[in-house]
């Protein structure tokens, strides 16, 4: 009897080693802490942030030097949809306009989101193109490209997270200096 239990133990114990592992939990990524500084602007502004479906999907996005292909980070994300992030990150620096302003329509395409990986380490690049209307619809005021690289710490997820949040980051302060100069001219 002792045997057949000692077998039978033996056996679930052999069991339970074929069983595969449970996967490491997604790691969550956001932009950080929200900054102190808000700028006023002399209008209401609407924002919209659009990106490609495969941009905006919540994966931390990479591309080794010299491909064509981009690769995502197996457990790790972003706590949003990076156009979501960037709307979020635009909102929080912009400081509540007077109900009497003007409004203003912002619509930003976000193109590029990714980490690259570089001869001597890796990078940040964001792109995005900005245009900013009287209205949704409305006539074309100006237009913009930007596109911005940040070094990244390291050479990894980490790295490129923190490379990738500073990048949006400054996408946004380089937007709202932008739509500050628009504002100002006659």
């Amino acid at each position: 009897m002792r045997l057949i239990v000692a077998l039978g133990l033996v056996l679930s114990l052999a069991g339970c080693a074929l069983l595969p592992s449970p996967p490491p939990p997604t790691v969550l990524h956001d932009l950080g802490v929200l900054p102190e500084e808000r700028v006023a602007l002399p209008w209401q502004l609407e924002v919209q942030v659009v990106a490609p479906p495969w941009l905006d999907d919540g994966q931390v996005y990479y591309r080794r030097h010299g491909a064509t292909r981009l690769a995502a980070y197996r457990d790790h994300r972003w706590a949003a949809p990076p156009s979501e992030l960037l709307a979020r990150r635009l909102q929080d620096r912009l400081a509540p306009a007077t109900p009497d302003a003007p409004g203003r329509w912002l619509g930003i395409e976000l193109v590029s989101f990714e980490q690259h990986f570089v001869e001597d380490g890796a990078e940040a690049r964001v792109a995005a193109r900005v245009l900013v209307r009287e209205r949704r619809g409305g006539d074309l005021l100006a237009s913009r490209d930007f596109a911005l690289r940040v070094p990244a710490a390291s050479a990894d997820v980490d790295g490129g997270v923190a490379a990738l949040a500073a990048a949006l980051d400054r996408l946004a302060v380089a937007v709202i200096d932008w739509l500050a100069a628009v504002a100002a001219e006659p």
